[in-house]
């Protein structure tokens, strides 16, 4: 009873921090960056703290929490995107019953539940429940590296930064390199850029007509891979097609990145989607640029 006792507060902790998100004329990203931050916490140390029922011994205690911060680490961002995916999914449901539409608390609640499957996850590497669990759990783990880490500058202990609107709109400055290697950098970033912008505009997926082109490491082609999978997933609705335009837009325009401006690149489109979100919920969608 204690334990169903606290899931509810924290459901609740979540819910209304995202309702306040919904509700907003404008997007607090103070409040989102909060919000988001306490999910993915509370999320890894529950899946930590439930994990920790199998450890015997204090070592392997701190073992298990140590690969649930690692987890949490590496799965920032993969489980903010998929998060999305999910309010979207929910924003689209939602709109064709008689409920109210929500979407941050969704997005909130999603994030709290994966970070914790994530670090459940994390510390069966240490001590499966079945010795296939750790072999299948491996290519999970790698793919969010790949993610997440994506070039040198996203060796970072903290996997976002972005705690207020004036950083998140600030424009990251970029060191040129020099001699050949910089002009190489410079064409290829030119023809994946072309590519992108090209298919974008044609209505395709920019991400895997990217995915074709030069100058891409191996592990930043997986994240290519993924996003350009989940591109076309995304459902008919107002927010979840503006938010994925401008993340388009954004990635055709700067297609060599990393986690971190990729992490910006979202806060971006749901502060330019939240109008859509408001318009939904009011029922004067036609009103608002689609």
């Amino acid at each position: 009873m204690l334990g169903l006792a606290a899931l509810l507060s924290l459901c609740a902790a979540l819910f209304l921090p995202g309702a306040a998100l919904d509700a907003g004329g404008a997007l607090s990203q103070p409040l989102l960056f909060g919000a988001l931050h306490f999910a993915s916490l509370c999320g890894a140390a529950l899946g930590a703290l439930h994990a920790m029922q199998r450890a015997h011994t204090g070592k392997e205690r701190a073992l298990h929490g140590l690969l649930a911060l690692l987890a949490w680490r590496a799965g920032y961002f993969p489980i903010m995107v998929f998060s999305g995916h999910v309010a979207a999914i929910a924003e689209w449901l939602l709109a064709k019953t008689p409920l109210p539409v929500f979407v941050y608390p969704v997005f909130l609640l999603a994030v709290a539940l994966l970070h914790a499957i994530a670090a459940v996850a994390a510390c069966w590497l240490l001590r499966p429940p079945r010795n296939w669990i750790r072999i299948a759990l491996a290519p999970a783990f790698f793919a969010a590296l790949c993610v997440s880490f994506a070039e040198p500058a996203d060796l970072h202990p903290l996997p976002d930064t972005n705690w207020s609107l004036a950083r998140v709109t600030a424009r990251a400055a970029a060191t040129p390199a020099a001699g050949a290697a910089g002009a190489a950098n410079a064409a290829n970033g030119a023809a994946a850029h072309a590519a992108a912008r090209a298919a974008w505009q044609r209505g395709g997926n920019p991400y895997l007509a990217a995915l074709v082109a030069p100058g891409y490491w191996p592990n930043q082609r997986v994240v290519l891979l993924a996003a350009g999978l989940t591109y076309g997933a995304i459902p008919p609705s107002p927010w979840a097609r503006a938010v994925r335009d401008l993340l388009a837009d954004l990635f055709a325009a700067q297609p060599h990145g990393g986690a971190a401006l990729r992490v910006r690149e979202h806060y971006l489109a749901y502060h330019a989607a939240h109008r859509q979100l408001g318009c939904q919920r009011r029922g004067d969608c036609s009103a608002a640029p689609q």
